[in-house]
């Protein structure tokens, strides 16, 4: 089958499988909910169209694919069956979840004696609209599972389900996170507020402290927090331990979308925590410097921010961990020391932003009160509360993560080398250098605008006090700038010395024929990539290479010498003990694979870039084709981790705004 028809089998499949399931799930609610079907009509006649519409559709394409997957092996081990078969059990638990956290909501809510309206799921519903959509899907989800179960049982060919499976669990894993972490919230936030409802009425504490917490003002919080911990917690944990036994498959424990979602859970919660540590600070700070609160008061005035810091801060403690050994667990120096530079140089980009925002914040307001001799009034008290807050959040972070990041690139061996090269750093230090010209080419520009418009005769409102600000902000600038230009400008020399020296102690053996354009090509890339590196071309009708020219540390033959090579030829190949790297060029009878496709130029260059790699110490690894239908099965799934995101932020923006 191929992959188009396939495609339009496992489409149409699922949605006319979704169509059914949610007709029979209305038709059931409209049946239990209100027997008398003259009241029901319009609820049952589009019950049932979806029924008899969906059934015979999705009957017909999945036989088909069930038939394809039993006769031919390729069809059973497609990953697009995967994606539709996984997606099936998704589309079906997740309902299942969601109806038992409504039905554990609302029953909490009954207990504590809570308006109904103000439960966080469920509120519209009833235990039979509940139990009905629970037990239709979860009966789905069993029949499609025991198709998958068949599936894994049978022979396999590749790793397209272990790769849909992988992605099938971790999207759970957040899900399953999402609700414990917001349930946790609720419950923090439902706890500051005790000491606000103690102390408006005291006289009650001895009395009956359970009335009192009910009487609290955001009582509710309570009900709805445990019920999304109670069904969270156990997901949670079932989801943990499927992972972690899996774990010990190599390929399940390096794979790249562990690797994605471990440093995905620490930035976000890096950030979440940043914020709300940088919220609390200021809250605190205001008080510190003179406003007015009562203990209640100030509890009530940080308890957004500390609740939503507490449970992601514990996220950031624990997946920070386990990013760590699973770091550590790498057999790769390179590789490990690559991915671990990624995560310090993203938590230091975080704390250096704002580490400068912060500082510029502070020195605009005292630029701004030592010139006009402003009174200290809360307008002034919360500016310098939230500038110095930022800057006391950012500044600990960045010197905690940079300073290992600049240590190691100090190194003069290997180690040094290779942070000095890494992609990561030169991507951190290029983004504060465009930061910092950016923010001098603004400043600059705004300084020479204002005085060439006060010399035209047109002066600006409070001239001197906006370029005052204006300078003070280019100072800053400045000094960002020239902090990583020197930074880049010491790595680059380093790294040059360095690299110089090793590519001069790795020579390279060039066997050509005669007038070969893949090796002048070859030539020329590697003397403009390692102009220090010994290059050696000898020509095939000179015979077998001398002493001199077999220590080279690699060879490099064009494909030809390889399909048909000369007798002394074959038996010096096989006494070279260094790198061999074949060239894909024509030979008659031999068709190579990869390489073919390309310019004579661009395998030039990818070959003198292997050679480096193999002169620096690095190893050198096998391509890997990407397939196109995971490429948008990723893009799904990155679509489904947006929404929890963006779910993360409307609820971060609902609470402090």
């Amino acid at each position: 089958m191929n992959t188009i028809k396939r495609f339009y089998l496992y489409a149409v499949a699922f949605i006319s499988f979704e169509v059914v399931l949610w007709g029979l799930i209305e038709l059931g609610r409209s049946m239990v909910t209100d027997p008398e079907i003259n009241g029901t009509a319009t609820r049952l006649a589009g019950a049932l169209s979806l029924i008899l519409v969906g059934v015979p559709v999705f009957l017909i394409h999945w036989g088909l694919a069930q038939r394809s997957a039993k006769i031919e092996i390729e069809e059973r081990s497609s990953r697009l069956r995967g994606v539709f078969l996984y997606g099936v059990m998704l589309a079906t638990l997740l309902p299942c979840v969601q109806n038992i956290l409504a039905m554990v909501n609302r029953q909490l809510a009954i207990v504590m004696n809570i308006e109904m309206w103000r439960v966080l799921v469920g509120d519209g519903q009833v235990l039979s609209d509940n139990l009905i959509a629970l037990g239709l899907n979860a009966t789905a989800a069993l029949f499609f599972y025991s198709v998958l179960h068949k599936d894994w049982e049978s022979p396999l060919e590749g790793e397209a389900y272990q790769e849909v499976r992988r992605l099938y669990r971790y999207l759970w894993l957040l899900y399953g996170l999402g609700l414990v972490l917001f349930g946790s919230q609720q419950i923090l936030q439902f706890l500051s507020g005790l000491p606000a409802a103690i102390g408006a009425d005291q006289s009650q504490v001895g009395i009956h402290l359970g009335t009192l917490l009910l009487n609290s003002q955001d009582v509710a919080l309570l009900p709805n927090g445990l019920s999304l911990i109670l069904v969270g917690t156990p997901l949670l944990a079932l989801i943990t331990s499927r992972i972690k036994r899996s774990l010990v498959d190599d390929s399940e424990r390096m794979s790249m979308l562990r690797l994605i979602v471990l440093y995905s859970l620490v930035f976000a919660s890096v950030v979440v925590v940043l914020v709300s540590t940088g919220m609390t600070l200021d809250k605190l700070l205001q008080w510190l410097f003179g406003r007015r609160l009562t203990l209640i008061e100030f509890s009530q005035f940080i308890s957004r921010p500390v609740s939503v810091a507490l449970p992601f801060g514990m996220v950031w403690i624990y997946y920070g961990s386990t990013l760590s050994k699973e770091l550590n667990m790498l057999p790769d120096t390179p590789h490990r020391n690559g991915l671990r530079r990624l995560y310090l140089s993203v938590l230091a980009t975080f704390g250096l932003a704002a580490t400068f925002i912060g500082v510029h914040m502070a020195t605009l307001f005292l630029v701004e009160y030592l010139f006009e001799g402003l009174i200290w009034d809360a307008t002034m008290r919360s500016r310098m509360a939230s500038s110095l807050a930022t800057g006391m959040v950012g500044l600990p972070l960045w010197v905690l993560t940079w300073r290992p990041l600049a240590s190691e690139a100090r190194i003069t061996g290997e180690a040094g080398d290779h942070a000095r090269r890494s992609l990561v750093r030169k991507v951190y230090l290029y983004l504060f250098l465009f930061a910092g010209v950016m923010g001098v080419m603004f400043s600059g520009g705004m300084i020479i605008f204002m005085v060439l418009r006060s010399f035209l005769g047109d002066p600006p409102e409070r001239l001197v006090l906006e370029v005052l600000r204006l300078v003070a902000s280019l100072v800053l600038f400045i000094l960002l700038l020239v902090y990583h230009w020197q930074t880049l400008r010491k790595d680059f020399h380093l790294a040059e010395s360095t690299l110089a020296k090793q590519h001069a102690k790795f020579p390279v053996l060039i066997l050509a024929p005669e007038d070969n354009e893949m090796v002048l090509n070859l030539t020329e890339a590697l003397k403009r990539q390692t102009p220090t590196m010994p290059v050696s071309i000898h020509r095939i009708n000179q015979g077998v290479p001398d002493e001199t020219l077999s220590a080279a540390k690699a060879v490099v033959l064009p494909g030809e010498l390889v399909a048909k090579p000369p007798e002394g030829l074959r038996l010096w190949l096989q006494s070279f003990s260094g790198a061999h790297l074949v060239l894909p060029t024509p030979a008659k009878g031999w068709h190579w694979v990869f390489g073919t496709g390309q310019s004579l130029n661009a395998i030039a260059n990818q070959t003198a870039r292997m050679i480096r790699q193999l002169a620096e110490g690095e190893t050198l690894t096998e391509r890997r084709t990407s397939s196109s239908w995971m490429i948008v099965v990723y893009v799904l799934a990155a679509l489904f981790t947006l929404q929890i995101v963006v779910a993360i932020a409307s609820l971060l923006s609902s609470l402090f705004f």
